[in-house]
């Protein structure tokens, strides 16, 4: 008896405990240039996807923020990540996207400015389509950096899009960046 209510009390433990965890989700990646459209497409599904006009080339991948990194013919550096909000730390889940956005930007570009010893500064805060352009700036031995970033969210899902080039204005980044955001899809895996 006493070990038919051990084993009862093991498997419910068992069941409330794995739904209680947070689902993991699989996702499949790709890369996709389409000369008809002349767009670059970074997919993460169920996540959504991404698309860079132009034609540009993966060059490397960042295990750890998930972000993948591509060049164009002109060696102009661009970067792309789609994740879930609640794999960050700062998350909490009854934020709005605006809040994930801006915690996600407080998050990171302080941890950045931080490290590199440099100044952030945000460029346009869009609170109908739920995104911050920001750049920073460092101009030490160790780095020397002016690279934009855009950190948007939606449906539970943090896009962060990336551009670092001398060769272009500011301005040029800045509607390079708000570009690559409008040309997403958004999946509705969540939420």
């Amino acid at each position: 008896m006493k070990l038919t209510i051990k084993t009862i009390s093991l498997f419910l433990l068992v069941i409330v405990t794995s739904c209680m965890a947070p689902k993991a989700i699989s996702t499949i990646e790709s890369s996709n240039y389409d000369d008809k459209t002349n767009l670059t497409t970074f997919s993460k599904l169920p996540f959504g996807s991404i698309g860079i006009p132009g034609k540009w080339t993966k060059v490397s991948y960042n295990q750890v923020s998930g972000q993948h990194n591509y060049m164009n013919a002109d060696s102009v550096f661009t970067a792309v990540a789609i994740n879930r909000a609640s794999s960050y730390a700062f998350y909490k889940s009854n934020m709005t996207p605006n809040q994930t956005v801006k915690e996600f930007y407080e998050w990171d570009s302080k941890y950045l400015a931080d490290n590199m010893n440099g100044t952030r500064t945000i460029i346009k805060q869009d609170t109908v389509n739920h995104f911050i352009v920001w750049q920073i700036k460092a101009d030490n031995e160790k780095y020397k950096v002016d690279n934009h970033y855009l950190f948007g969210s939606e449906n539970g899902i943090i896009f962060s899009v990336f551009i670092s080039t001398k060769k272009w204005t500011n301005e040029q980044k800045t509607e390079h960046l708000q570009t690559v955001y409008k040309n997403k899809t958004v999946g509705n895996c969540c939420k």
